[in-house]
C-alpha cells in the first residue's frame, strides 16, 4: 500500500486540520501538539506510537489523550483505538505500545486531547515468513545549528520508505552561545538551539529535545515511516564513555545524574520501547527481525561497557616531551619542572610556544596504551549478546545481519593530514578551523601515522576490533555494519589480520555537523582516506545528507543521497555514490561494486 497524493496531503496538513478542529468549537483548546507525532520500534503485530501534548501555561495534572489507527489517512477504516494520559512526570509526553496489528501492513494514526487533533502519522508493521525486499533510511548526526534539516524533508517525500534507522546524535548537548559549536552557521540563518546554556540537567534535555521536535522537516520524516534509534554520544555528551565524558566537567554535577537525565528525557521523546525488565535503562541494545531477510542489531557503545578513550592529558595514557630546539639538529629534553608545566599546559590549549620550545608527545606511551587487551566499546557482556544475535540470526537462516553501529569501524590509520595538505594547504586550514580544534591539530602535525585518526572511534579499541573480526569469522552469515558518528560517507570492507573479509561496512554521513574536511575549510579528505587505509573503498568528508539502504535477498544497495546545501531550505538532492553488495551461495557474500 503506497501513499497516494491525497494522503500525503492529508497527513502533512494534518495539524492544519488540528488547528481548525479546535477553532470550529469557539473554545481556546486546552492542549497542542506541537512536536508532531512518531512510531517507532516496529514489529510484527505492533509499534510505538508517540506525541507530545502542549498543555496551557495555567495547566496542571493529567490530560487525557485518545488515539486511532486506520487503514487509511481519512480515518473511515479505523482498526485499533483507545485512551491513556500523561502529565508532567512524562514532559507530557505520550506513548503507545499499539498491538494486535497484521504484519507487513501500513497504518495510519493520530491523537485526540483538549479538542485539537494531531497531525496524521504513517506507520508499518515489520514483514514475516519470505520478504522481497524492506527499504530504509539510515541517519545520524543532526546539530540543530550547523544547518536545516533537509535531509529529514527529504526522507519524508520518498516514494517508498519502510523504516528510518537513527544511528545517535540525534541531539546536540551544546548551547546556543557564539563559541558554541555550529553557531558560526546557526546565528547568521536562525538557527538556535534552546535552551541556551549547554544541556545538563532533565529540564536541560527536554527543552533540547523539544526544540529539535518543533523542527517541520523532522517531524514529516517521523510522521512518515516507524523509526528504530540509537543514542551516542551528544544525546548525553561530547566522547561519553561509562564513568564520564570529555565535556562534562566538575562545576557540571556528578556525571551519574547528567548520564540519568539524558537518558530519561531520550525515552520520553523518541518512540522507543522502555528496557525489559531487569534490563539497565542504559542498555538501549536490541534486535529486530525482517521476516527471513535480515536480522537489525542495533548496538549501545557509550553507557554500558564503553572505557574512556585515550587521552593526551591522562599521564596514564600520554608522555609528554618538552625539547629545546636551540639546535634543530639535536633538540634536547627540558628538565625544569616549571618550564615543563608550562609549555605542556599552553599545547594543550593550542597555543604557540615560545622560542626554543616544542612540545611532542611521546607515540610509545600511546602506542603502549592503545594495545591494553581489555580496553572494550561495547563492553564484554555486550560483545557476548551480538554475538549470540548473530548466531541466531545466521541459524534461522537470514540472508543479511545489519549491525546498527555508532562510530566507523573500519581502520583509519596510516593517513598524513598535513602531508596530504602541503605547508601552505595546513596552515590556511589550521588559520580556518574552530579555536576548540587547534590544540588537537597541533599535536596532529607531529604524531605519527601509524597512530589512529581519532582516539573515539574503533582504530582507538583495536583488541575490541580483533574480537569483533574474531566474532565475525566465527559466526558466518553476511554481516553489513551500519555507522554514523563521522559526518561523512564511508564504504568499507572490513578485514582481520590476516587479510581475510569479514564484514562490509556503510557509513552515512550527517544531517547537518561538520566533518573535519568541512571544519579545516572545505577541504575534501576523503581520498586520502581511501588511498591511506586497505579497508576504506570510498570516503566523501564534505556532503550532508542520509544512506538509502535496499533489501533483497540477493543484494544490498546503498545509495549515498546528497544535500546541494544545509544553509537554505531551498536544496537538490543528489545520489554522491550508489554502491551494490551481492550474497554469494553457501553464506558468503561479494564485496561492495559501485552501480
Amino acid at each position: 500500500m503506497k501513499l497516494d497524493r491525497r494522503e500525503a496531503i492529508f497527513t502533512v496538513g494534518g495539524a492544519l486540520l488540528a488547528a481548525a478542529s479546535g477553532a470550529a468549537t469557539g473554545k481556546a483548546p486546552s492542549a497542542g501538539f506541537l512536536h508532531g507525532v512518531a512510531s517507532g520500534d516496529p514489529l510484527q503485530d505492533r509499534v510505538i506510537l508517540w506525541t507530545r501534548v502542549t498543555p496551557q501555561a495555567a495547566q496542571d495534572g493529567p490530560i487525557k489523550v485518545a488515539w486511532e489507527m486506520a487503514r487509511d489517512a481519512a480515518f473511515r477504516r479505523v482498526v485499533r483505538r483507545g485512551v491513556t494520559a500523561t502529565d508532567a512526570a512524562a514532559d507530557y509526553t505520550v506513548k503507545v505500545d499499539a498491538d494486535g496489528l497484521k504484519p507487513d501492513t501500513p497504518y495510519f494514526y493520530r491523537f485526540k486531547a483538549g479538542g485539537m487533533i494531531s497531525p496524521v502519522g504513517r506507520t508499518k508493521t515489520l514483514p514475516v515468513g519470505d520478504v522481497a525486499s524492506v527499504v530504509m533510511a539510515v541517519a545520524s548526526c543532526a546539530l540543530y545549528s550547523g544547518g536545516h534539516f533537509n535531509a529529514y524533508r527529504d526522507m519524508a517525500e520518498l516514494e517508498r520508505l519502510d523504516l528510518v534507522l537513527h544511528l545517535g546524535d540525534y541531539i546536540y548537548e551544546y548551547g546556543g552561545g557564539p563559541d558554541q559549536l555550529g553557531m558560526s552557521i546557526g546565528s547568521k540563518i536562525g538557527r538556535v538551539p534552546l535552551p541556551l546554556n549547554e544541556a545538563v540537567t532533565l529540564n536541560d534535555y527536554r527543552a533540547r529535545h523539544a526544540c529539535y521536535r518543533t523542527d517541520a522537516d523532522l517531524q514529516a520524516a517521523h510522521a512518515r515511516a516507524p523509526w528504530i534509534v540509537v543514542w551516542d554520544d551528544h544525546e548525553t555528551a561530547n566522547d561519553a564513555w561509562t564513568g564520564g565524558a570529555q565535556n562534562h566537567q566538575p562545576n557540571e554535577g556528578a556525571w551519574g545524574n547528567r548520564k540519568a537525565a539524558s537518558v530519561q528525557a531520550f525515552y520520553e521523546w523518541l518512540p522507543i520501547r522502555p528496557p525489559a525488565p531487569g534490563k539497565p535503562r542504559e542498555d538501549i541494545s536490541r534486535t529486530f527481525e525482517l521476516g527471513n531477510l535480515a536480522t537489525i542489531i542495533m548496538m549501545e557503545n557509550r553507557h554500558v561497557g564503553r572505557d574512556k578513550q585515550i587521552d593526551l592529558r591522562d599521564p596514564h595514557d600520554a608522555t609528554w616531551l618538552v625539547l629545546d630546539m636551540s639546535d634543530a639538529a639535536s633538540p634536547k629534553p627540558v628538565t625544569d619542572a616549571e618550564t615543563r608545566k608550562a609549555m605542556i599546559s599552553a599545547a594543550m590549549q593550542g597555543r604557540d610556544l615560545p622560542a626554543p620550545y616544542a612540545v611532542r608527545v611521546d607515540p610509545d606511551s600511546l602506542r603502549r596504551a592503545l594495545a591494553r587487551p581489555d580496553r572494550s566499546v561495547f563492553g564484554k557482556g555486550l560483545e557476548a549478546w551480538l554475538e549470540g544475535q548473530l548466531k541466531a540470526s545466521v541459524q534461522a537462516g537470514k540472508r543479511w545481519q545489519l549491525i546498527g553501529n555508532q562510530m566507523v569501524m573500519a581502520r583509519t590509520t596510516g593517513v598524513d593530514i598535513v602531508r596530504h595538505l602541503g605547508p601552505e594547504g595546513w596552515q590556511t586550514a589550521y588559520a580556518k578551523a574552530a579555536p576548540q580544534l587547534r590544540p588537537w591539530l597541533k599535536q596532529l602535525e607531529t604524531l605519527p601515522t601509524d597512530l589512529p585518526f581519532e582516539f573515539d572511534g574503533w582504530s582507538a579499541y583495536p583488541a575490541a576490533r580483533t574480537r569483533m573480526d574474531a566474532t565475525f569469522s566465527a559466526v558466518g552469515g553476511r554481516p553489513v555494519v551500519l555507522s554514523g558518528d563521522s559526518h561523512a560517507f564511508w564504504v568499507n570492507t572490513l578485514r582481520d589480520a590476516g587479510g581475510k573479509r569479514v564484514a562490509a561496512e556503510l557509513g552515512t554521513s550527517a544531517i547537518t555537523s561538520s566533518s573535519l574536511g568541512n571544519m579545516l575549510g572545505h577541504v575534501e579528505l576523503g581520498p586520502l582516506f581511501s588511498q591511506s587505509c586497505p579497508e576504506v573503498k570510498f570516503c566523501q568528508h564534505l556532503t550532508k545528507g542520509y544512506s538509502l539502504v535496499t533489501l533483497t535477498a540477493d543484494e544490498v544497495t546503498a545509495e549515498l543521497i546528497g544535500m546541494s546545501t544545509v544553509l537554505d531550505k531551498k536544496y537538490e538532492r543528489f545520489v554522491l555514490k550508489s554502491y551494490r553488495l551481492k550474497a554469494g551461495d553457501g553464506g558468503a557474500m561479494g564485496d561492495w561494486v559501485e552501480a
